[in-house]
């Protein structure tokens, strides 16, 4: 399974970390978990005829040891990251678990879980309590303070140790990956997940580099084609990024993101409307039930007239 799927985002630099929503999403990070980095978004907070507070939490595994343990728990193996609705109870200070949307690469809707039927109190310095402090109204002076919101990013902060930016964990995998791929024991899969951690952490000239050595050893590995053409995109590159997406495409004619991918670029990168609209089309013939196909819809809605 590819991990991109091109689609609006929180910052169009971020290529691919999307969320489905129409709505612009506003991430505001948590402190997290042994497991997670945890953010919510802070634009989908709305108040409910009950007095609840709705909020979505987005949980991302912190390395892929925790990603492959979150794919067993949910019996998804392309499980990438996962989401959570709740309704909060500010006075009574329990919550509600609504929704878990099982999330895929590029934030591609996967499948929906249901969540209680009633809610459970919401337990001191636990995620829901740190979420609660920032959304629930602030009835005393003296707790302003205690409620200030947290900065995007500043969480992360303490994590770095070097002027790349990179917290050390993420430092410790690429190197470890490096090494790796560098042996003569290298795979096209070592050189992927290489190209993967470079993808994730926003390095597209370095993950462009580690996919073509992945694509030596199999070049006809339509998921990593598909990769590296979101790479391309991501440096502006869309001629290449292109012959990427419709030779994934190609190889591989149920690889719908290659499809959804090309007609992004074609709508909105060249400002090719038509283009775009027939390999909409031809992507919600072969799948209309999924997120990303009512996405599709969406933009076939908006921009087919």
């Amino acid at each position: 399974m590819a991990r991109c799927i091109l689609q609006f985002s929180v910052s169009i630099a971020l290529l691919c970390g999307l969320h489905l929503n129409a709505h612009a999403v506003q991430w505001q990070a948590l402190p997290g978990t042994a497991r997670y980095k945890v953010s919510y978004d802070e634009q989908s907070i709305r108040l409910t005829p009950l007095g609840r507070l709705e909020i979505w939490l987005h949980f991302i595994p912190k390395a892929e040891a925790e990603r492959r343990s979150a794919a067993a728990e949910y019996k998804e193996k392309r499980y990438r990251s996962h989401m959570e609705y709740y309704l909060i109870d500010c006075g009574e200070q329990n919550a509600l678990l609504g929704l878990i949307d099982i999330l895929g690469a590029s934030s591609v809707g996967l499948k929906r879980l249901q969540g209680g039927s009633q809610p459970n109190p919401i337990l001191p310095g636990s995620i829901l309590d740190e979420a609660a402090r920032r959304i629930c109204p602030v009835l005393d002076k003296d707790t302003d303070e205690d409620n200030e919101p947290v900065e995007p990013g500043l969480v992360e902060e303490t994590e770095k140790n070097d002027d790349s930016g990179l917290s050390s964990d993420k430092l410790q995998q690429i190197e470890k990956l490096q090494k790796v791929a560098a042996s003569k024991e290298a795979t096209p899969e070592s050189w992927k997940e290489l190209g993967n951690i470079y993808f994730d952490t926003d390095q597209p000239e370095k993950a462009i580099k580690a996919y073509q050595q992945a694509l030596a050893l199999s070049p006809d590995d339509a998921d990593i084609l598909n990769d590296q053409g979101a790479m391309y995109r991501q440096t502006g590159d869309f001629v290449r990024a292109l012959a990427n997406f419709e030779k994934a495409y190609s190889i591989d004619p149920k690889n719908l993101e290659s499809l959804y991918n090309s007609g992004y670029v074609y709508a909105f990168d060249l400002n090719n409307i038509p283009k775009a609209i027939v390999l909409w089309r031809q992507y919600l013939e072969q799948e209309s039930k999924s997120e990303a196909a009512r996405q599709v819809q969406s933009y076939i809605d908006r921009y087919g007239k």
